[in-house]
């Protein structure tokens, strides 16, 4: 699947700016971004609900653009589980397969396949009232894979779910993408369901998209400073190149370590981007590290998070492995560092 240059806007506001992506088939993709980045647009585009201003949609080789969403042979499935009510699970998965006249016998074989591969066998003829969330969020899945789409496209499918069915049903849907070989696109603005589950995740804001790549490049490389902010946890600092050749930097009046700094102009404002889990604590004695003192503990089982004040305006979030945070109580005065290789440099 190919997006070439899209552009859309409603009411004289532009929200998708020349988007272009390569989806390979097989492929998981996932659109990642806060509201109003233009994801659920751009999704809606490649499924033929919307018309773009400009560029076109491929797919395997076949220029889309201008065909009705009817022909395309793709696969929705959306938040609102959207299931007959008056049909039973299995007529829910079969109501494609009958509008295409295929054999009766050829279409219970699929729902059969189907049922089984969701593990809903035993809800066949169950109506929709009554089955759980995450039951009918399957028989959605399942209805958009019979008739076999070109391209499966998720709409914040586990939005509407509770937190710990939404683990369970993402997990399902990796797996039956992976024994489909469908080629999927999936709209989500949770960064942890897109890294958990994606092969590739397009990062997008305001209508842009700003990166494009495997969930670990984009966790440990981001491309700029909206993506190192968005991208899991960070404390951000506002700071200045101090030696570009031994890969230092200037925060909060401190020289602090940041090997990607290196070949950087001096004096160039920056923002430094640190994770928590590479942050470490330091008795307030050592000679290393920012000052600052201990406001709060979050225990988050394996690890408690600790929040330092390191400045009037700036809280820096420190990962300590179990009992090491007994070490450092509230209103502890404490130093913090990290290696140098940890930072993001970024253009502030």
């Amino acid at each position: 699947m190919h997006v070439d240059g899209v552009g859309k806007s409603f009411g004289g506001t532009q929200v998708l700016q020349s988007i272009s992506l390569s989806v390979s088939a097989g492929e998981f993709v996932s659109l990642l971004g806060p509201s109003g980045c233009g994801k659920t647009t751009l999704l809606r585009i490649v499924a033929g609900f919307e018309r773009p201003d400009s560029g076109r949609v491929r797919v395997d080789g076949r220029d889309l653009t201008n065909m009705p969403a009817e022909r395309r042979n793709m696969g929705m499935v959306f938040q609102a589980y959207s299931l007959f009510p008056n049909l039973t699970a299995a007529e829910n998965i079969r109501f494609g397969l009958r509008l295409r006249k295929l054999p009766k016998s050829r279409q219970h074989a699929i729902v059969a396949d189907l049922l089984s591969l969701i593990g809903l066998e035993a809800h066949a003829d169950r109506y929709p009232h009554q089955l759980s969330g995450g039951q009918q969020q399957r028989i959605a899945l399942a209805r958009a894979l019979a008739i076999q789409p070109s391209l499966l496209l998720l709409d914040e499918p586990l939005s509407a779910l509770d937190a710990k069915v939404r683990v369970q049903l993402r997990e399902e849907i990796r797996r039956i993408q992976r024994e489909t070989g469908v080629t999927t696109l999936f709209v989500t603005h949770d960064q942890e369901e897109a890294l958990s589950v994606s092969d590739r995740v397009a990062v997008m804001q305001g209508g842009r998209l700003v990166q494009f790549d495997s969930p670990a490049s984009i966790y440990q490389c981001p491309a700029d400073a909206f993506v190192a902010g968005f991208i899991g946890t960070s404390t951000r600092f506002e700071g200045a190149v101090a030696d570009p050749e031994a890969g230092w930097v200037d925060i909060l009046g401190v020289r602090m370590p940041a090997a990607k700094a290196r070949g950087l102009p001096a004096q160039r404002a920056v923002s430094v981007f640190v994770r928590p889990e590479a942050v470490e604590l330091q008795p307030a004695d050592s000679e290393i590290g920012l000052e600052g003192h201990v406001l709060e503990h979050t225990f988050l089982g394996a690890i408690t998070r600790v929040q330092v004040a390191v400045h009037e305006a700036v809280t820096l979030l420190a990962d300590v492995q179990g009992a090491l945070a007994e070490r450092f109580p509230v209103g502890t005065r404490v130093r913090v560092s990290w290696a140098p290789e940890a930072p993001h440099v970024l253009d502030a």
